[in-house]
């Protein structure tokens, strides 16, 4: 890498060339070889580290960058993208947008994820925005070499609140159903089949096979702007068949019966898919919940109601796996630990028969 005197009117000048890795010259130019031979030094270090950069390509903004990251990630569903989309308006852009990308470093980045966690954003939201901002540096430095190491690795976070589950009882189950009226059967075929309300919507009258006692779930439909938006389930092993009991045979056989393979399986009131805040408008579900005293409960722990049945009927944790649409058995494990502390007892058990000696 040379180092060139040049000598000018306001005296002597050195320039630092390198290459980058597309094969292009780059020049730097110092007062003093000193100056020089540190810049010398740090691009080696940096080459060696394959982490060489344009020192003018810093200059890029960072709403140029996440423009070009966006368009970059055709596989994002339509309500990822959204939540992406509306995280860098709320919160990124306001504060990092005009940044030029080599401005914006650790302490400024730790500053501001301080700041959404004092303004009373959530532990998971907080860390859902810093990974659109994360992904957007990843991605200056995967596409050109824009920055040499991404500023947001080293973020630290405010713990994570431990989520609870609310599990129904049977009893509840057919109470909650009651309170919400002609759509009550929503409640009980949600809690007997473990169906996410995105799956549930998703349903069109050929996947519900009374015959085989089978539910295929092929797709999920959510809503995204106040529309609902197609796409597939949450992993490939969402795309799974569940069976159906035989309690809500009549349920689903009173939805489907007669109409065609085509329609949506199960209809709003006014006659299309449903929308989740729409159906919860329409049942009245925060007074339904209180009048059964669950006043914090959530659509989704209706799914959590289906593990928990599950596991008191004394279904299997692989099963289980398989009938929630979940990607690993850990996963299943790691929600639903607490279903299963009873087994613990085994371990006592087995110590208590052991021969004392």
């Amino acid at each position: 890498m040379p180092i060139n005197r040049r000598d000018t009117k306001n005296g002597a000048r050195f320039d630092v060339q390198w290459r980058l890795p597309d094969g292009s010259k780059r020049k730097k130019t110092f007062p003093t070889e000193r100056e020089a031979r540190r810049f010398e030094a740090t691009v080696a270090v940096n080459s060696a580290a394959g982490d060489i950069t344009d020192p003018r390509s810093g200059k890029t903004l960072l709403s140029f960058v996440y423009k070009s990251w966006l368009a970059s990630r055709p596989d994002l569903s339509a309500k990822v993208r959204r939540g992406y989309t509306d995280n860098w308006r709320l919160r990124i852009e306001p504060q990092f947008g005009e940044w030029p990308i080599s401005r914006i470093d650790h302490e400024s980045i730790q500053a501001w994820t301080n700041a959404m966690t004092e303004s009373g954003l959530g532990p998971r939201s907080v860390r859902w925005t810093h990974s659109v901002l994360k992904m957007t540096l990843d991605h200056a430095i995967d596409s050109g070499k824009l920055i040499g190491k991404n500023p947001a690795n080293r973020t630290k976070f405010p713990p994570m609140k431990h989520t609870t589950h609310t599990y129904l009882t049977t009893s509840e189950v057919s109470q909650l159903a009651a309170e919400c009226g002609v759509q009550g059967d929503i409640v009980i075929i949600l809690a007997y089949t473990g169906l996410r309300f995105g799956e549930l919507t998703g349903l069109n009258v050929e996947d519900v096979d009374l015959i085989a006692r089978r539910i295929r779930v092929r797709r999920s439909i959510t809503q995204v702007g106040g529309r609902l938006v197609e796409g597939n389930t949450k992993s490939r092993a969402g795309r799974r068949s569940v069976p159906i009991p035989d309690r809500i045979m009549p349920l689903l056989n009173a939805r489907v019966h007669g109409r065609p393979p085509g329609q949506p399986a199960i209809l709003s009131p006014k006659g299309s898919r449903l929308y989740i805040e729409n159906w919860k408008r329409a049942v009245e579900w925060k007074k339904s919940i209180a009048a059964i005293s669950r006043p914090t409960m959530r659509v989704h722990d209706l799914r959590h109601t289906y593990a928990s049945l599950a596991r008191m009927a004394g279904g299997d944790l692989r099963l289980l796996q398989k009938t929630m649409g979940h990607a690993s058995i850990t996963v299943t494990a790691n929600t639903y630990a607490d279903l299963y502390d009873d087994e613990l007892d085994s371990i006592a058990t087995a110590l208590d028969s052991l021969d004392p000696g």
